[in-house]
């Protein structure tokens, strides 16, 4: 499986361990974050980076997954999920992790530096990687809901009014 990883200054060491770690573990990581450390370095980039990425291959048919690493998340998560057909998910815990995947199939995690440890990390990793998505009626008709209000603003032609 290739994964694609990135990291603003506050996650960049973190990742650059965890990136390591799955390399040792034999997975094809692609790097979409800065080449050394910079203090300026801003999560945006790098989340819509590592979003691109997962759904071009994804485009491609490949089996892919994503990783973005900042200090508590909350603005990768956010960012990752503008990018049209990404589904970023906060490293909450393996339960959490695990129920994205087969219900929401969560294609990116994003890792809090400044949250979760290292172990916890990879744990949670290891969930995005293993778990298969279910692909429930109930569940795959509420992603074709998603992707249509992301890509036109309606669901099944209807506007959504509030």
């Amino acid at each position: 499986m290739q994964l694609h990883m990135g990291a603003n200054y506050q996650g960049y060491e973190y990742a650059r361990r965890l990136e390591a770690w799955l390399k040792q573990n034999g997975h094809d990581v692609i790097w979409h974050g800065a080449d050394a450390y910079d203090f300026e370095d801003d999560y945006p980039l790098f989340s819509f980076r590592v979003g691109q990425a997962v759904i071009a291959d994804e485009d491609k048919g490949l089996e892919t997954r994503g990783i973005v690493v900042g200090g508590t998340g909350s603005g990768e998560i956010v960012a990752a999920n503008k990018v049209n057909g990404t589904r970023a998910v906060p490293a909450i815990s393996v339960d959490y992790v695990t129920d994205a995947r087969e219900h929401a199939n969560a294609n990116i995690l994003v890792i809090g530096s400044e949250t979760t440890d290292e172990a916890s990390a990879q744990s949670m990793i290891t969930a995005l990687l293993d778990t298969k998505f279910l692909m429930s009626l109930d569940d795959a008709r509420r992603l074709v809901n998603t992707n249509e209000f992301e890509n036109s603003g309606t669901i099944e032609g209807w506007m959504i009014e509030g």
